[in-house]
């Protein structure tokens, strides 16, 4: 756990499950509402997928009695992109702290976000560099549409459950196709029977996206042929 100077928490710190596995991190986003507390479940089911890895998640910037959020999602349309702006610069600090205390460079880092904290996650692709190499969209929708000329610095897994009432799968569907016109590195699961929770299905297809690009190009090890 990090606390700053206030006696705020900044983010909690999960260490591997295996020091012998490959070392990354992975950085977790909770949705409005939640904390790192609350969205740790989530977190120990990944690093279970990646053992070796640091899971650092962060705490939401605004903190009210039942929870926190990133930024005020009820402002007008400029003003909450100025709020977004805001909070995104503020998280990208934060993560680029962790990287240099942990010695572990964007490339190896995996950047997940769940609602409103995947809007931010969505808003970082955008970033110059990116903070991460991949990102894990969870039930997001982009804060702003995409534009010709828009670049995305990582590879984005969009992932929505089919029956989510809170943020409506066609937010990712919509997300994928302006991501792909510009010639993002961009995939879309609309997972069937899911709704707006991160279950252990969601979290299976999360996984797997982010393994088949990390192994992506990658030639399979020759078989040993025995005499």
């Amino acid at each position: 756990m990090d606390i700053d100077q206030r006696g705020d928490q900044l983010w909690l710190e999960l260490p591997p499950v295996n020091q012998q596995a490959p070392r990354r991190l992975l950085v977790f986003l909770h949705a409005s509402g939640s904390s790192p507390e609350g969205f740790a479940p989530v977190a120990i089911a990944w690093q279970l997928k990646f053992p070796g890895a640091v899971a650092i998640l962060m705490q939401g910037l605004r903190r009210f009695a039942q929870g926190c959020d990133w930024f005020d999602a009820s402002a007008a349309d400029g003003l909450a992109l100025d709020r977004i702006g805001s909070a995104r610069d503020r998280v990208l600090q934060r993560i680029g702290q962790v990287q240099q205390a942990l010695d572990i460079s964007p490339d190896r880092t995996v950047l997940v976000g769940h609602a409103q904290g995947a809007t931010l996650a969505l808003e970082m692709a955008r970033s110059a560099p990116a903070p991460a190499g991949i990102i894990v969209s969870y039930s997001g929708r982009l804060a702003r549409p995409v534009r010709e000329g828009d670049t995305f610095g990582a590879t984005v897994h969009l992932i929505h459950g089919e029956f989510d009432s809170a943020v409506p799968s066609i937010h990712s569907s919509q997300a994928f196709r302006g991501m792909k016109a510009v010639g993002a590195d961009v995939s879309l699961d609309i997972v069937g029977d899911e709704g707006h929770s991160i279950g252990q299905d969601l979290v299976n297809v999360g996984t797997t996206r982010v393994m088949q690009t990390l192994f992506r190009g990658r030639s399979p090890k020759p078989r040993r042929t025995l005499h």
